[in-house]
């Protein structure tokens, strides 16, 4: 094992999950909690599924505290969850959904191949067989052709089914229709397609973010996710697991196209990965929530990213991985419920959403069933050497979006927000799932291990500039969406050049800009009201150890506005404010511009300080207030939040002269240990 790297297989060892798994074993298949619960519910396709195959490869391995046979005899049980006309039994009926018989296919495959590693032998291996026929022929949409289609996350999971199909029906057919779905993925991944009449959008973005698609639609219509890092991330459980496996058994040797796909997805793993352990978003509310959504957090552990980096001789590539994947062990370990389960809680930071319910915690197996895998089918993932990547950031430049990760902080800028998470997603049904935070100066902030600060719906708990003039109309800086006129630039400092979405051609690797030493990341991005003859703008500055945060407006000058206001919300997390002799008091005192704010969250401290604002000089007027926000449903600190922690505004209120044109607040954030 590499000494930089923990132990995969000593966690698959050491976490309680097994013991867990057996509470949860009713003598003929897994329930989604523990019998002794009396929560009789389960699920073929999802949970059972995901099980199997973590018992299949725990079996090939030989993790001793999991029962032998046991794989054989559910993969037994699950082929019965599959009728005749490919449709797949749920506890309450059945479904044709091509995720869910896919994942149920992948395991059973699983079980075929290691057939006789985990005593599957005679009529129970032939009826196994049997079922995984009758999904790849008959089920409505994964059969041939329709599963070749291009019109799902088909190289996530139809290409898993075709895979096996190939290897062990002996059916030659089966080998053109994986290669005709291979094609068909990586074309349909980067190019539209008419499919029954409407055209679908290709599933990545010219900038390497996915983009959820799953329905019809018109190209140049927005997608129901701009970006959604879950989906990102497990995609290589699918078409990488495939490459990996076909090249080490031998099935096919190396692709062109399908190493070009790799290379580039890998490099844009890294906007998706966070240094706590989890995933990252700050596009758009259901991206933001499936983010912290438990299992989805560790659904995408980058086993296959790191081996495949390697086999593509990437190694920086596959040692950042790697060290990502430590990442994911640590986070699971630090749960509230890791003790008596080995998982991750359901749902974090009060959530109680709908589309979720479908999600149990049990769906963790996916989590151990991946670790299981990787060892098994390509176990030197464990000896990989494991760095942690330098300061950089991430642009994707069609989405406008920068993710920042150092190793002493992690946040984004997000340009604009999905119009059809504006404000809501009614057909998800969930009122709390939008979120709007297009343009606002800061939208999340990690420090080590610590949430520092996120945001949540609506827009008082972003970080934004409220305008308003004597008609009563008043503008927000943020909440911006893809219709308004705003333009977004990156530089990297000193010498780089600056960078638009005009610098890049579609489909180019992805963007991400590793900082030298004494470097940062400038961003700029401006919103121009043209009706009302003024801007917003955001400034940022992005150093390795902190950020500088530089965000106004500018105007003609005159009596336009009545007041302008700059909004902080901070976490109440022991926030304070420091006087001008030096003592740190209770923020809800602050009644004059400070000389620092902090925070604090954990073992970390936020530090703002160097605070300067402009356009309150001679003529106008300033006034600072602390205003409590709500722990309503979906405000911070409320059920379905984004964030966990309640949240009191910062405001500093200016009557302007009519001489100004110009108003802004800058500061400098750093991070300090907790005392």
């Amino acid at each position: 094992m590499n000494p930089n790297s923990g132990s995969l297989r000593r966690f698959l060892e050491e976490s309680p999950f097994p013991d867990y798994l057996e509470r949860c074993w009713n003598g003929r298949y897994y329930l989604n909690f523990p019998v002794e619960s009396g929560k009789s519910t389960y699920d073929p396709g999802g949970v059972c599924a995901h099980v199997l195959y973590y018992l299949v490869y725990t079996e090939v391995l030989g993790i001793s505290r999991v029962p032998r046979g046991r794989a054989a005899q559910l993969a037994e049980w699950l082929a019965t969850q599959v009728r005749e006309d490919g449709y797949c039994l749920t506890e309450d009926g059945f479904t044709d959904h091509p995720a869910y018989a896919s994942t149920l296919g992948d395991a059973l495959g699983a079980a075929l191949f290691h057939a006789g590693k985990i005593g599957l032998a005679g009529e129970a291996k032939e009826r196994v067989l049997a079922a995984l026929t009758r999904l790849a022929e008959r089920h409505p949409r994964i059969r041939f052709p329709e599963g070749a289609q291009g019109k799902t996350q088909q190289l996530r999971f139809e290409l898993r089914i075709y895979y096996w199909m190939m290897l062990l029906s002996g059916n030659p057919v089966w080998k053109e229709r994986f290669e005709l779905a291979l094609a068909r993925g990586i074309h349909r991944y980067t190019h539209p397609a008419a499919v029954d009449g409407p055209l679908l959008q290709p599933s990545l973005n010219p900038d390497w973010t996915w983009n959820y698609v799953c329905t019809g639609g018109l190209t140049d219509q927005h997608a129901t996710n701009t970006h959604t890092p879950a989906y990102y991330c497990t995609e290589p459980n699918g078409f990488m697991f495939v490459y990996l496996h076909a090249l080490k058994n031998k099935v096919f040797g190396r692709r062109s196209d399908l190493d070009w796909l790799c290379r580039n997805y890998i490099a844009g793993l890294l906007r998706n990965l966070g240094r706590v352990g989890n995933l990252a978003s700050d596009l758009d509310g259901y991206g933001i929530h499936r983010a912290w959504f438990g299992p989805a957090l560790v659904e995408g552990i980058p086993l296959e990213s790191a081996a495949l980096a390697d086999e593509l001789a990437l190694p920086e590539l596959a040692a950042y991985c790697r060290w990502y994947a430590d990442r994911y062990m640590e986070f699971v370990k630090r749960r509230p419920t890791y003790a008596e389960s080995g998982l991750p809680e359901a749902q974090p930071y009060g959530h109680k959403i709908g589309i979720e319910a479908q999600f149990s915690q049990l769906a963790g197996a996916r989590f151990y069933g991946s670790i299981a895998r990787a060892l098994a089918e390509f176990g030197e993932v464990d000896s990989l050497i494991a760095a942690e990547p330098p300061a950089y950031g991430s642009y994707a430049w069609e989405a406008g979006w920068l993710r920042v990760s150092t190793p002493e902080y992690e946040t984004s800028f997000a340009g604009h927000t999905c119009l059809r998470n504006i404000p809501v997603v009614p057909c998800y049904g969930d009122p709390n799932l939008g979120t709007l935070i297009g343009g606002a100066p800061l939208a999340t902030l990690y420090s080590g291990k610590e949430l520092m600060y996120a945001a949540s719906f609506p827009a008082a708990s972003l970080w934004h500039i409220e305008a308003e003039d004597h008609n009563g109309r008043r503008f927000l800086s943020c909440s911006t969406s893809p219709e308004d006129d705003t333009s977004m630039t990156v530089r990297r400092a000193p010498d780089g050049a600056v960078l638009d979405s005009t610098s890049f051609d579609p489909y180019d690797p992805p963007c991400n800009l590793f900082l030298e030493k004494g470097g940062f990341l400038e961003m700029n991005w401006q919103r121009r009201e043209r009706a009302n003859r003024f801007c917003f703008y955001v400034h940022n500055r992005y150093f390795a150890d902190h950020l500088e945060l530089d965000f106004g407006m500018k105007g003609m000058a005159g009596h336009y506005w009545d007041k302008l206001s700059f909004v902080l919300p901070l976490p109440d997390a022991v926030a304070e404010y420091r006087d001008s002799s030096g003592a740190f008091l209770p923020l809800a005192g602050l009644d004059r511009l400070p000389e620092a704010l902090r925070w604090r969250c954990g073992g970390r401290v936020c530090l703002i300080d160097r605070l300067e604002l402009q356009g309150a000089g001679e003529g106008a007027q300033l006034a600072v207030a602390v205003r409590k926000l709500p722990a309503d449903p979906g405000m911070p600190g409320g059920v379905n939040s984004f964030s966990p922690h309640s949240t009191s505004q910062v405001r500093f209120e200016i009557v302007p002269s009519t001489q100004d044109r110009i108003w802004r607040f800058r500061c400098r954030l750093t991070f300090l240990p907790a005392e």
